[in-house]
């Protein structure tokens, strides 16, 4: 796996291990996405987001496997969370664009079946950057992506999960109203999450969390400014805070989402 950060190689080394011991010759194929492929992995922040063709149907059986494979590697591995899915190799290459239920894991949890979308933002990082770790090349994988119908998905989560996270920042005293006063994790999240789906919008392609802010530097307002560099001292381990007031803080992310928001609403 050449050209993969150490730490992940040892991650993964582990989970093909487990599965060898204990599913041997389900795994069809395996690919990374995410911050890794875009040079912005940090151990400790960011997850392994993978998406893993398996050769069969995967049984009631399988599946309590997979959650204690899942288990054993957030055990082994606490700080580094793989956030992935497996799809049956013939429902990755008969994709339509109301996709297919697939098993999910993320957060290092088993949630269920969910939607693989063929026009979404994980098809995309794949067929653009991709990393085929095992198995047949995604470059030769017979699926293609739909910008408008993406772009108009990612639109529609703009305006439901990030203004209904945002909106119940607002409301005292969700925990998302406290941990956007107490938790820089919250303000990265809010503040660099809606960053990227505006870098999407205005220059059709993807980048990263830091990408995202370095990208709204360059084109916010300087009023906006001070909140985004905040928000990327997780991600730049620039230690001191650039605010003296936590309460400002969580005004001006709150206000900054806000903009960022409207300004997604105005990009055609």
């Amino acid at each position: 796996m050449a050209g993969i950060p150490k730490e992940i190689n040892d991650v993964l080394d582990t989970y093909f291990h487990y599965f060898d011991l204990k599913l041997p010759n389900l795994i069809d194929s395996f690919y990374l996405y995410g911050s890794i492929t875009l040079s912005a992995f940090k151990n400790g922040f960011s997850d392994i987001d993978f998406i893993a063709v398996v050769k069969r149907k995967v049984s009631e059986a399988d599946v309590k496997i997979l959650r204690d494979i899942h288990k054993d590697m957030q055990r082994k591995f606490p700080n580094t969370i793989l956030d992935g899915w497996y799809i049956f190799k013939e429902d990755l290459q008969s994709l339509n664009e109301e996709g297919k239920l697939c098993i999910r894991f993320n957060d290092g949890q088993f949630q269920g079946l969910n939607i693989f979308e063929q026009n979404s933002i994980d098809v995309f990082q794949l067929k653009t950057y991709g990393i085929t770790v095992r198995g047949l090349n995604f470059d030769n994988v017979d699926i293609s992506v739909n910008w408008d119908t993406l772009l108009s998905n990612m639109r529609n989560n703009l305006n439901s999960y990030w203004l209904s996270w945002l909106n119940n920042c607002k409301k005292f005293p969700t925990v998302n109203y406290l941990s956007l006063i107490v938790s820089l994790r919250s303000i990265e999240w809010g503040v660099l999450g809606v960053s990227r789906i505006y870098y999407t919008l205005k220059e059709k392609d993807i980048t990263s969390k830091v990408g995202a802010g370095e990208y709204a530097l360059k084109s916010v307002p300087k009023r906006w400014h001070k909140i985004i560099n905040e928000s990327l001292r997780l991600r730049t381990d620039h230690k001191k805070s650039y605010y003296k007031s936590i309460f400002t803080r969580r005004k001006d992310a709150i206000d900054y989402m806000e903009f960022i928001i409207r300004e997604c609403n105005k990009i055609r």
